[in-house]
This record gives structure tokens, C-alpha cells and sequence, in this order.
């Protein structure tokens, strides 16, 4: 249901702008006038500078990037590998997808990924993401956080962030 206006002229823009036509008068029939106005959209930047008047020089010729000819490499066998692993620790098969996705997400080497479960556990992608993000890697949980590894402190539920600046503040030498 299109809104009412009180100003024809607005109701003319509105009308413009949705691009429907006025309609035929009572006892006239349809014309094509009536129709609504199809506005072909294009696709790309050049045909809108085009259509706007706009002069893009050089870009308007230059040649489109060729998308790659080699085909991209497949997940599933990372996926099948991160998906037994988490078997292996007891995650069930059923509904491990989403999990092992989230994991590969962390790295796509199942080696990487593996070292990460047995450090901040097999349930904890995103925790692993963080780190990772901040170019900690799962060896670096074996520093010493005022007497504790820092995987020992994740496990105990120790915030994220509260590990990442300790372990950040340890890596900078001293001054």
C-alpha cells in the first residue's frame, strides 16, 4: 500500500521516484504512458559513471582483473581431519560441523589446529581466534602468569583478554 500525500506535487515525485505513472483517468483505458517506468540497472562502475555523464579518463578502459584460472583449494579434508580430532575428545559426531568450521577459522592447517585444542580446550574456537589475532600461539600459553602457565589460567576461566595483555606485556623486552 503506497502512502497517501496531500501535495500532488509530492505525490508526483513520490510517484516518480518508485517509477509508476499516473493512472488513467476514469473511462479511459491503460496506455502505455500508464506503465511504469523500467529503469534498466546496471552492473558496473563504468556503464553507472556512463549513465551519470561522468568522465572516468583512464579507469573506463583500463582491463578487468582476471579471476583466478587454478582452481581454490578444498576444505573438506581439513574438515574431515578437524571433525575426528574432535571426536577423538569426545565432541559428538553429530553437530561437530559448525564446531570444526569455527576451528578452521583459527587455522587451516590441522596440525595448527590440533596444538590449539590440547592447549585452551576442544569446545574453545573462539578463545584460540583471539589469541591467534594477536599472534600468540599455543606454545606461548606455556609462559609463567604470576606463577601459573597461562593455558592453566584460561582453563580456569580467566578472561581472554586479561592472558593476551599479560603475555603481551612478557614478550616486550625490558626497557
Amino acid at each position: 500500500m503506497s502512502p497517501s500525500f496531500d501535495d500532488p506535487s509530492i505525490a508526483a515525485v513520490y510517484r516518480y521516484l518508485i517509477g509508476a505513472a499516473e493512472p488513467p483517468r476514469p473511462g479511459q483505458r491503460p496506455t502505455p504512458a500508464n506503465m511504469p517506468k523500467r529503469v534498466r540497472r546496471t552492473q558496473s562502475a563504468v556503464g553507472i559513471a556512463r549513465a551519470e555523464g561522468l568522465d572516468l579518463g583512464d579507469l573506463a578502459s583500463a582491463p578487468r582483473p582476471a579471476r583466478c584460472s587454478r582452481p581454490l583449494p578444498s576444505r573438506r579434508p581439513a574438515l574431515r581431519t578437524v571433525m575426528d580430532d574432535l571426536a577423538e575428545v569426545g565432541c559428538p559426531r553429530r553437530g561437530n560441523t559448525e564446531l570444526a568450521d569455527r576451528w578452521l577459522r583459527v587455522s587451516p592447517s590441522p596440525e595448527v589446529i590440533h596444538r590449539w585444542m590440547n592447549t585452551v580446550g576442544a569446545h574453545r574456537p573462539d578463545v584460540a581466534l583471539q589469541l591467534h589475532l594477536h599472534d600468540l600461539c599455543a606454545e606461548d600459553l606455556d609462559v609463567l602468569v604470576d606463577g601459573t602457565p597461562a593455558h592453566r589460567l584460561l582453563r580456569n576461566g580467566e578472561p581472554v583478554g586479561q592472558i593476551i595483555a599479560a603475555l603481551l606485556v612478557l614478550r616486550q623486552p625490558p626497557a
